[in-house]
């Protein structure tokens, strides 16, 4: 993958990016063609089944991919439950304007789309403790099936929800960039999409055959409610669970990381998701989305990827990200930059990677020119230093900034996907700004020059 990082969050991609590209139109695409156009064409009806079953779980497996930095309370406040508090209602006021009745109950999300939102803000809350119980992907799954077998786990703030998709979260997180690495370059990766397409359609045909609703993929309910016993929903269940990891390897192995004239898209899909359902409810409510030229599922796809590309054009992008920051100037104390989702900002795109390994380059170079002596005499005094620093480093970040040392490993990788390489760098960065060893250098090619002529 063609990337950089920095020491806590996660490598940059273009793949990331086209990877929301597909979903967040999926996502748009789904919601759209279910307004109508599901109830009179058959076909789609299949597809909807299809795209319904793994297109948010891959959505949150890439949510929980881009949520390794230290989680700040107060940024997800500004980021993710403000955003919440604001989709909702205007979803809510979409559905009056329209003339349709719908109770204001900002606690249950159901009817709107903005639960993925409240899910991603309790995720990130949570995430930095629950990712570091042993097991934690196989045990989740095992929660959540349980859960849909008791009614305690409701729509009220989406603990149905919750529970259900968090596997995907939580594996997302614990995903590293080697992995992704290894499935690119797996040879026999095309059968991924062989296997992708047969899951895709024996589910829905086995589903439709037997009148199993769709709303199991939805996790909102207990089996039961959802129309089946708890063994079948909990079968169910965990062939969702199959198919969106299935999908996800395949669109890690087989989606380009280069940049297209979409993935811009990619870094401004929260504007999407916030508008798109509100505008869909009102065109719905116009009634042109009944109208003959528009049940037709290529017109609607024309229609998704318009709505795709304006809302996440940059002047939507803007406007939503000026909502936002007006509101933090309002609440709090001090304004912070929002950024677009809570998510982009976990890319680091600046050149201090670059910059940091030519400093490395440069001295390894100067040091070459020493004598053994002077050159181990170098290597100690810088590794002293290092070994200061970080003692130093651990007692001010404390256990609240615990980072997993197996997340480091996969966040420090260069070029050569060497793993911690870039930690070390900004060490030596950091080591170069106190002793300045350039200058040290100097002196002992000087002495040695002296020694020479001696």
């Amino acid at each position: 993958m063609k990337q950089r990082t920095d020491s806590q969050g996660v490598p940059y991609s273009y793949l990331v990016d086209n990877i929301k590209v597909v979903l967040i139109f999926l996502v748009v695409f789904n919601h759209l063609i279910a307004f109508q156009l599901v109830k009179v064409d058959m076909v789609v009806r299949y597809v909807w089944y299809g795209i319904t079953i793994f297109h948010m779980p891959a959505f949150i497996f890439i949510s929980g991919y881009l949520s390794k930095k230290p989680q700040d309370v107060l940024k997800n406040v500004k980021n993710l439950l403000i955003p919440y508090i604001l989709g909702y209602s205007l979803t809510w006021y979409a559905y009056i304007w329209t003339g349709r009745s719908m109770d204001y109950e900002l606690l249950r999300p159901s009817g709107t789309v903005m639960w993925y939102v409240l899910a991603l803000f309790i995720y990130r809350l949570t995430i930095e403790a629950l990712g570091k119980i042993r097991f934690i992907v196989p045990l989740s799954i095992i929660f959540a099936l349980w859960a849909g077998t008791r009614p305690e786990f409701t729509t009220y703030l989406s603990s149905s929800r919750i529970v259900v998709f968090f596997p995907l979260f939580v594996a997302g997180y614990l995903w590293k960039s080697d992995y992704t690495d290894v499935v690119r370059k797996f040879k026999g990766k095309w059968i991924l999409l062989l296997v992708s397409a047969l899951l895709l359609y024996a589910v829905p045909n086995f589903m439709i055959a037997n009148e199993i609703p769709v709303d199991i993929f939805r996790g909102n309910h207990t089996y039961q409610l959802s129309g089946m016993d708890d063994i079948t929903g909990m079968l169910i269940r965990l062939l969702m669970y199959l198919v969106s990891f299935v999908l996800v390897l395949t669109f890690l192995a087989l989606i380009p990381d280069v940049k297209l004239p979409v993935t811009f898209v990619g870094r401004n899909t929260m504007g999407i998701y916030f508008f798109h359902y509100p505008i869909m409810i009102v065109l719905n409510g116009l009634l042109l989305l009944s109208i003959p030229q528009m049940l037709n599922v290529w017109v609607l796809f024309g229609v998704s990827w318009v709505l795709v590309l304006i809302l996440g054009s940059k002047p939507v992008s803007f406007l939503y990200g000026g909502v936002l920051n007006l509101l933090t100037f309002i609440l709090f104390k001090r304004e912070r930059q929002v950024q677009d989702e809570g998510l982009e900002d976990e890319y680091d795109e600046d050149d201090r990677y670059e910059i940091i390994l030519k400093r490395k380059k440069a001295i390894e170079e100067l040091a070459a020119t020493l004598d053994e002596e002077d050159a181990r005499k170098v290597k100690d005094d810088v590794a002293a230093v290092l070994e200061h620093e970080t003692e130093e480093t651990e007692e001010i970040r404390g256990e609240d900034f615990f980072v997993d040392e197996d997340l480091e490993m996969e966040e420090g990788m260069d070029d050569a996907g060497a793993p911690q390489e870039f930690e070390q760098l900004q060490d030596l960065d950091d080591i170069l700004e106190i002793t300045e060893p350039q200058g040290e250098m100097e002196v002992l090619l000087k002495n040695k020059e002296e020694k020479a002529q001696d």
